[in-house]
């Protein structure tokens, strides 16, 4: 397989499941497809991508398995983009080139990991909504600061309270 590979998908084809593993990725010549996960029966759709866009790359440079699925939502047209058609592209490219690339492809394994397989707690959430008061009370005016600590802290109190009672629970 070449990176010219074309491909024609039908519409409601499945071209990528979620958990498979993966080594190429596909441009979209025509048609759109949808990006999504299924958790206990129900979907959620991260993206619609259109001509132009592509969907699968993390493959490209990760031995991992795939994050979410990929349906055609009507019938289109791709070219496939595998592994080793990427590697041998940057083989020949400019060593600056190839060294960012695999940079910025570490990068991005470093920020899914962390996101993906992190498992946030009442502890995180809490601390995330105190930095978001604290964010906003220190962008307003200083006129506006005390109206905002009266009608924000107290509710903000009340909710770090309550999750705070599920704390062992979630």
């Amino acid at each position: 397989m070449s990176i010219h590979e074309r491909r024609f998908i039908p519409k409601d084809t499945l071209i990528i499941e979620e958990g498979e593993a993966g080594s190429s990725a596909y441009l979209l010549l025509s048609g759109s497809v949808e990006v999504f996960s299924a958790h206990e029966g129900k979907e959620t759709v991260h993206a619609t991508l259109k001509a132009g866009q592509i969907f699968g790359e993390m493959a490209l440079v990760f031995d991992e398995k795939r994050t979410a699925s990929v349906r055609a939502l009507e019938n289109s047209n791709v070219i496939v983009i595998t592994r080793e058609a990427l590697k041998q592209k940057l083989d020949k490219t400019d060593p600056t080139i190839k060294a960012i690339v695999e940079m910025l492809s570490q990068r991005i394994l470093t920020a899914n990991n962390s996101r993906v397989k992190r498992k946030q707690n009442v502890d995180e959430l809490a601390a995330g909504a105190n930095v978001v008061y604290q964010t906003v009370l220190t962008h307003l005016p200083e006129d506006k600061q005390d109206d905002f600590k009266s009608d924000v802290l107290p509710k903000l109190k009340a909710f770090l309270s309550a999750i705070q009672k599920f704390k062992d629970v979630v």
